[in-house]
């Protein structure tokens, strides 16, 4: 048996696991959130609706997936309240498992003062954790 099978076997059998990125960061996103912010988000976005779909937040900020009927589903970066301030930057698309260094430093280069926790959590969930 080789060492690294050993050390699987190990961790398996002990019960320790590996944190996630997102691990940290707050998914909680409630209705009275959701329609809060579609109507703000819609009036930034200049669009007539958007459906709110999920959030990650920490330190004060969000990232929020939102769907609307004018273009492809954006995660729309804010920092604060997105009812209350306009968002920072958008991404939307595709993202292949082996892209996510590629999005992490997009996401830090595009989204000045964002928490490295955050930033980690997104370039994972869009890479290789999009359906959770």
């Amino acid at each position: 048996m080789t060492r690294f099978t050993l050390l699987v076997v190990l961790l398996a059998s002990s019960g320790l696991t590996v944190a996630a990125p997102c691990d940290k960061v707050s998914r909680e996103l409630t209705n009275s959130q959701k329609d809060e912010w579609s109507s703000s988000i819609a009036r930034q976005l200049a669009v007539e609706s958007v459906s709110v779909r999920q959030a990650f937040g920490f330190q004060g900020w969000k990232i929020v997936y939102v769907e609307t009927p004018n273009s492809d589903p954006p995660f729309l970066f804010y920092r604060g309240n997105p009812a209350g301030t306009k968002f920072v930057t958008m991404w939307s698309g595709a993202a292949g498992a082996n892209e996510e260094g590629g999005i992490l430093a997009w996401t830090t280069r595009h989204v000045h003062g964002i928490p490295s926790t955050l930033a980690k959590c997104f370039a994972w969930h869009v890479t290789q954790a999009r359906d959770r």
